[in-house]
C-alpha cells in the first residue's frame, strides 16, 4: 500500500469515532461528532509524544465535540492543566468555532489565531448570527470574541510548536467557496511528510456548504462562487500530484492522501455541479436558501 511505504500510519477507532495518526512521534487526532461521524471532523488535536505539548485546529460545533477534543489532548499530554500552545481557526462557520467558549473556560491563556482580519470579521458575523437565532448557548455568546481572536501578523513563520524539527505555515486562502475567507495550516514533520489542515476549503466525500452570506444577504446571483471553488479544488489536485507525500486533513470527511485525492475531489466537484443546477433553478430557490443557513 502506498501510504505504508512512506510512513507508519496507525488509525485507531474508539467508541467516539475519533481517528488518530501517529508519525514521527506526533499524534494527530481527528475528533468527530458521534452523532454524525462520517461527516463531522471539524476539530483536530496535534500533540508531541516527546515533549507532551500540543495544539488544536478548529474547535468543533458543540460542547460534546469540544469536550472530546480536550479529553483527547489531555490524555496525550498526560495533564489536565497544561494548556494547548495555540488554536488555529481555519474559518468562522459555527461548526468550527462553536467550541471557542469551552476552550477559553478550560485554558484561558491559550491564544486563538486566524490567518487574516477578514477571517476574524466573518467569524464574528457568524457568531452574532448564531446568537441572534439561538443556535449558540448563552455561554457561547457571552464572550468578547473581538479580543479573543488574534490575527497572525506573520502567517508563514509566527506559529511554533514544541516538537523537534516541525515546520508550521499558515496559508491565506482567498477562494470564495465554502466560506468567503479562510486559512489553511501546513505542518511538515521531521521526516518531510507534509500535513495540510484545510478547514472547509477542501472537504472529502462530504457535504459542501457554499456561503458568501454576509456579503449580499442572498444566495449567489451568479455561479462564480461555485465555479471558482470547483476550479480551486481541481488546481489543488495538480499540486498534490506533484508532491505525493501530502496528507490532507479536511474540515469534513475522512483523511485523504495524494494518491487518492484526485478521486476524492472528483466526487466533490460532481456535488458542486449538482448544487449549481439546484441554485440557479428558481423553483428551488427557497430550498437552497434554507440549506445555506442551516445548522
Amino acid at each position: 500500500m502506498f501510504v505504508r511505504s512512506i510512513f507508519l500510519l496507525v488509525l485507531l477507532h474508539s467508541i467516539n469515532s475519533d481517528k488518530t495518526i501517529i508519525l514521527d512521534s506526533l499524534i494527530v487526532t481527528q475528533v468527530q461528532d458521534a452523532s454524525n461521524p462520517d461527516d463531522n471532523s471539524n476539530a483536530y488535536a496535534v500533540t508531541s509524544v516527546s515533549t507532551r505539548e500540543g495544539f488544536f485546529v478548529d474547535t468543533g460545533a458543540t460542547n460534546s465535540t469540544t469536550a472530546q477534543l480536550i479529553l483527547a489532548y489531555q490524555q496525550q499530554v498526560q495533564s489536565i492543566i497544561k494548556p494547548p500552545q495555540f488554536v488555529f481557526l481555519t474559518h468562522g462557520h459555527p461548526d468550527h468555532a462553536g467550541g471557542i467558549a469551552l476552550i477559553q473556560r478550560t485554558y484561558s491563556s491559550t491564544p486563538i489565531y486566524v490567518v487574516s482580519q477578514q477571517v476574524a470579521k466573518e467569524t464574528m458575523q457568524w457568531i452574532d448570527f448564531s446568537c441572534e437565532h439561538s443556535i449558540f448557548s448563552g455561554a457561547q455568546c457571552n464572550l468578547d470574541y473581538a479580543s479573543i481572536l488574534r490575527v497572525l501578523t506573520s502567517p508563514q513563520s509566527q506559529l511554533s510548536f514544541s516538537h523537534p524539527s516541525i515546520k508550521l505555515r499558515a496559508i491565506n486562502d482567498l477562494v470564495k467557496g465554502d466560506s468567503s475567507y479562510a486559512g489553511l495550516l501546513e505542518l511538515t514533520t521531521p521526516s518531510g511528510i507534509p500535513f495540510l489542515f484545510t478547514g472547509d476549503s477542501i472537504v472529502i466525500q462530504s457535504h459542501l456548504f457554499v456561503s458568501n452570506f454576509f456579503e449580499n444577504q442572498t444566495p449567489p446571483g451568479s455561479d462564480n462562487a461555485l465555479c471558482e471553488w470547483a476550479g480551486y479544488m481541481q488546481a489543488s489536485g495538480c499540486e498534490f500530484r506533484s508532491n505525493r507525500r501530502f496528507i490532507i486533513l479536511p474540515g469534513h470527511g475522512p483523511v485523504s492522501h495524494a494518491n487518492r485525492y484526485t478521486q476524492d475531489i472528483a466526487l466533490n466537484i460532481d456535488w458542486i455541479r449538482a448544487l449549481r443546477r439546484l441554485t440557479f433553478n428558481s423553483c428551488n430557490i427557497s430550498y437552497v436558501w434554507s440549506q445555506m443557513i442551516r445548522q
